[in-house]
C-alpha cells in the first residue's frame, strides 16, 4: 500500500515565485501518484507566513484549479522554522510522510522518488545534500563552505550541505513534539534525530524568479546562533577553562611554596606568572560559561509556539 505524502512548503512574499513553481510541484505529485509511489490522498501543502502580498491569493487561487494543492494562512509572519512546522505538524496528522522544500525549487524536487525509495526501505529520515552548487554565485559558495565549517568544527551534529530538503517520517515529526521546546535550528535537529536516516545527493540550481528573504546579514546571525545553541564545545570550554584555572592556582601554590623551603625566599616572578595564567584560565571559563547561556536564551526566546491558522484552503478535511 502506497503511503501518503505531503509536500510541506513555506512561503513568505513569494508572488513572483509561485506563479512559476507552484504548478511544477502539482505536477511532480500527479507523476509520483501515477506512478504508484504515494497514494492519491497525497498533497501539495503551501504555508503562507503572514505574507503581506498577494502570496495567500495565489495559493488560493492554485488551489482552485488544482485540488491536490492546499494551503494554511498563518495569522502572522512567524520566521521560516515555525512556518515549516506548522506545516509539518498540520501534514503529521493527515500524512505517513512529509517532504519539506523551499519554494524557489533550488533543491531538485526530482529527488523525490529516491527520498521515497529510502523511506520505503525504513529510514524515518532521509537529508538531501547539496553536491554541486556550481549554478551559485561564488559568494553564496564561500559563504556555504564557511557555514558547513564552522557547523563541524563547532560539532553540531549537521548533515554537511544540508538545509531543508529532507523526508521525514510521521515518527520523526511526532519525535519533535515530546521536546520540552523545538531547538533553534531544524537542519541539526534533524540531522541528529535517534532515527534510521540517510542521505541522497542532489544538485542545487540558481534561482530563476525572486529574491532570496535571507541578506548576508541574516545568514550571519543565523550561523552563529546555531552554534551557540548547538554545539556541545561550548560547554566543554567552561569546564575545560575552570579546570586550567584550579591547576595553574595549585601549580603556583606548589611552586611558591617549593622555591620558599629551598632558597628560602618568595618566588615573585613565578607567583605572578602562574597567577596570570589562573586569571586567564577563568576567563576562558567565563566566556564559555555566558556564550553557553547565551546558547540557551537564544533556543528559548525561540522556542516554538503553535502558529496560529488563519484559514486554509482545504477547509480542514
Amino acid at each position: 500500500m502506497s503511503a501518503t505524502l505531503y509536500y510541506v512548503v513555506p512561503c513568505y512574499k513569494e508572488e513572483e515565485v509561485l506563479p512559476v513553481t507552484g504548478p511544477v510541484f502539482v505536477e511532480k505529485l500527479k507523476i509520483l501518484i501515477e506512478k504508484g509511489l504515494v497514494s492519491e490522498n497525497s498533497r501539495v501543502l503551501f504555508v503562507n507566513d503572514g505574507s503581506p502580498d498577494c502570496t495567500w491569493q495565489l495559493i488560493k487561487d492554485l488551489h482552485a484549479k488544482e485540488p491536490l494543492a492546499i494551503g494554511i494562512d498563518l495569522a502572522k509572519n512567524s520566521g521560516e522554522k515555525n512556518a515549516l512546522l506548522a506545516g509539518m505538524f498540520y501534514a503529521a496528522a493527515r500524512a505517513d510522510c512529509v517532504i519539506t522544500i523551499d519554494s524557489d525549487l533550488q533543491d531538485d524536487i526530482n529527488v523525490s522518488e529516491t527520498m521515497l525509495q529510502k523511506y520505503y526501505e525504513g529510514n524515518d529520515l532521509v537529508l538531501g545534500v547539496r553536491n554541486d552548487r556550481a549554478d551559485d554565485p561564488l559568494s553564496e559558495r564561500f559563504f556555504s563552505g564557511c557555514f558547513y565549517l564552522m557547523m563541524k568544527i563547532f560539532r553540531t551534529g549537521q548533515q554537511n550541505q544540508h538545509s531543508n530538503f529532507r523526508l521525514m517520517s510521521r515518527r520523526a515529526i511526532e519525535a519533535l513534539k515530546a521536546y520540552d521546546h523545538i531547538p533553534y535550528f531544524l537542519p541539526a535537529v534533524a540531522s541528529t534525530l535517534p532515527f534510521p536516516k540517510t542521505t541522497v545527493e542532489h544538485k542545487r540550481f540558481r534561482r530563476e524568479v525572486g529574491k532570496s528573504k535571507y541578506n548576508y546579514k541574516n545568514k550571519i546571525k543565523l550561523a552563529v546562533d546555531a552554534v551557540l545553541v548547538h554545539s556541545p564545545v561550548l560547554p566543554c570550554l567552561a569546564l575545560a577553562g575552570l579546570i586550567l584555572c584550579g591547576l595553574a592556582a595549585l601549580a603556583g601554590l606548589i611552586l611558591t611554596v617549593v622555591y620558599g623551603v629551598k632558597y628560602g625566599e618568595f618566588s615573585g616572578w613565578a607567583f605572578v606568572l602562574l597567577l596570570g595564567g589562573a586569571l586567564g584560565a577563568l576567563g576562558f571559563a567565563v566566556v564559555g560559561a555566558w556564550l553557553t547561556q547565551m546558547g540557551l536564551y537564544i533556543s528559548h526566546a525561540n522556542r516554538y509556539a503553535p502558529a496560529a491558522v488563519r484559514e486554509e484552503t482545504d477547509g480542514g478535511e
